[in-house]
């Protein structure tokens, strides 16, 4: 398959050497999920990360002074955010952090679509998520109904996330024609904890 991956909640060792293949990794620096990782071990275990790995940091609703820090301390790529940032806090945190963002959008029905507009202008890449059931803003292993994006395009690259696994990605990249595929949950032996088999086998499935 000729798609990007990127998998979120890296939070050890084990995860992190797993993900090798992987051409993101994320770093989920939101204090209420089962993934969180604080700035110096994931600053440890990005210097695990190969060269050609972007790095991304997940924030939901975070002051911008301590996405500056972490961005620096961890060396990030990309600034992934996931809360309810506008466009002008974002173009801030764009301009302080020097780098680009990925904006998460919530899709339930083709009007969610209404809002990628707005965004597209501030933002680097957008991720398309389904609308969480719980507290936490994603990592749910919720899908959402994948049509909705099936005329979607977009001069910038963009992501599809929400309940992929190995026996529905190529499914899910032949209706949406994601270029980039954003896995966590699907990949868990339990919240919070990546199983290094399921990682391996998910990422031998789709660079093959």
């Amino acid at each position: 398959m000729n798609i990007e991956v990127k998998i979120c909640g890296i939070n050890s060792v084990i995860s992190m050497k797993a993900s090798n293949k992987a051409d993101f990794i994320g770093f989920v620096f939101f204090p209420k999920s089962p993934r969180f990782i604080n700035a110096e071990n994931a600053k440890y275990l990005a210097n695990l990360s190969p060269k050609t790995q972007k790095k991304v940091g997940l924030f939901v609703n975070t002051e911008i002074n301590v996405i500056e820090f972490i961005s620096e301390y961890v060396n990030l790529d990309y600034i992934q955010l996931h809360g309810e940032e506008g466009t002008e806090e974002i173009d801030e945190i764009k301009k302080k952090t020097k780098k680009p963002i990925i904006k998460s959008i919530k899709i339930s029905t083709e009007e969610d679509l209404e809002n990628v507009l707005k965004f597209e202008t501030v933002c680097d890449m957008i991720l398309f998520d389904a609308v969480p059931s719980e507290e936490l803003p994603g990592g749910n292993g919720k899908a959402f109904n994948w049509n909705i994006l099936k005329n979607y395009s977009s001069k910038k690259k963009w992501m599809l996330a929400g309940g992929i696994n190995k026996n529905n990605v190529h499914r899910a990249v032949k209706i949406t024609q994601a270029p980039i595929i954003d896995l966590s949950s699907s990949l868990e032996v339990k919240k919070g904890v990546k199983c290094e088999k399921k990682i391996k086998e998910f990422l031998n499935i789709v660079k093959k």
